[in-house]
C-alpha cells in the first residue's frame, strides 16, 4: 500500500489538477459547449448519476469504517479476556497462577512484538502466539479443583481462555480482507463517469467551471482516499494499533 501522504496527495491534489487541465482541453476543443445549449439534458443525467454515484461511494465509506472500528472493538475484548485470565488466578496455589500470569505476559508481549507486524504485511497470525496459546492450554489443563471455589474458577479460566482465542481469530479474519476488486472498479469508473459529466455541462465562465470540477473531483478524491486508507485495518499507515494488549503488558509487567 503506498504511504498515506503520497495516496492523499494522488487522490486530493493531483487528481483534481488533471481534471482540471482536461477541463481547459475540452474548452478549448469543443468551445460551443460553454453555450450551454444541451444543458437540459446534461443536467438531468449528471443529477442521475451524481445520485447513484454518491450512494454508492457513502456506502462504501461507511462499510469500510464499519470494518475498521469493529475489528478495533474485537482487539479491545481480546484484552479484556486476557486481563480476566490474569486476574481470575489469583484463586490458585502461587505456582500455577504464576504460570498462567507469565502465559499471560508472553502472549501479550508475542502479539504485540511479533503477530501484530505480521499482520501488517499480510500475513494472518504468528507461530510464536500460537505456542504461548498451546502452553496456556497446557497449564490450564493442570488447574487443581481441589475445592468447590477452585472449581468454579477453574469454568471461569476456561471460558476467558475460550473468549481469548475466540478474539484473536477474528481480529485475525480481518488480516486480506477488504471490499472485492469489482466494487473498486465500479467506484472509479463511477467518478470518471460523473466528473465526465460535469466536463461536458455548459458554464460561460472558465474560472467557475474549473472550480466546480475541480471541487468535485476533490470532493470524490477525499472519500476515495478515505475508503483506501482503511479498508484493511491492519496494513498501511491508517492502521488499528494494539494499544490495547499493550495496556495489559503495561499493567502486568513485571
Amino acid at each position: 500500500m503506498l504511504p498515506v501522504w503520497l495516496l492523499f496527495a494522488l487522490l486530493v491534489v493531483v487528481g483534481p489538477l488533471l481534471v482540471a487541465g482536461l477541463q481547459v482541453l475540452v474548452r478549448r476543443r469543443w468551445p460551443h459547449l460553454a453555450e450551454g445549449e444541451h444543458n437540459d439534458v446534461a443536467g438531468y443525467l449528471i443529477a442521475i448519476v451524481g445520485v447513484i454515484y454518491a450512494v454508492l461511494l457513502a456506502f462504501v465509506v461507511v462499510v469500510t469504517w464499519q470494518q475498521f472500528s469493529h475489528a478495533g472493538e474485537v482487539v479491545g475484548q481480546e484484552a479484556s479476556a486476557l486481563r480476566g485470565l490474569y486476574r481470575e488466578s489469583a484463586a490458585f496455589p502461587p505456582q500455577v497462577r504464576e504460570r498462567i500470569e507469565a502465559d499471560v505476559r508472553d502472549y501479550a508481549a508475542a502479539v504485540i512484538t511479533q503477530e501484530w507486524p505480521a499482520m501488517a504485511r499480510g500475513e494472518p497470525g504468528h507461530p510464536a502466539v500460537a505456542a504461548v496459546l498451546d502452553r496456556t492450554a497446557a497449564d490450564l489443563a493442570t488447574l487443581p479443583t481441589d475445592t468447590p471455589v477452585q472449581q468454579q474458577f477453574v469454568a471461569v479460566e476456561a471460558d476467558r481462555f475460550a473468549e481469548v482465542v475466540s478474539y484473536r481469530s477474528q481480529r485475525l479474519d480481518f488480516v486480506g480482507q477488504g471490499l472485492p476488486g469489482v466494487m473498486w472498479v465500479a467506484l472509479v469508473l463511477g467518478g470518471v463517469v460523473t466528473i465526465a459529466f460535469g466536463m461536458i455541462f455548459g458554464l460561460r465562465s472558465t474560472v467557475l467551471h474549473l472550480f466546480m470540477t475541480g471541487s468535485l473531483a476533490a470532493t470524490i478524491g477525499v472519500l476515495l482516499f478515505v475508503a483506501v486508507a482503511i479498508d484493511q485495518p491492519f496494513l498501511g499507515d491508517v492502521a488499528v494499533a494494539p494499544a490495547p494488549i499493550q495496556r495489559v503488558l503495561d499493567d502486568f509487567a513485571r
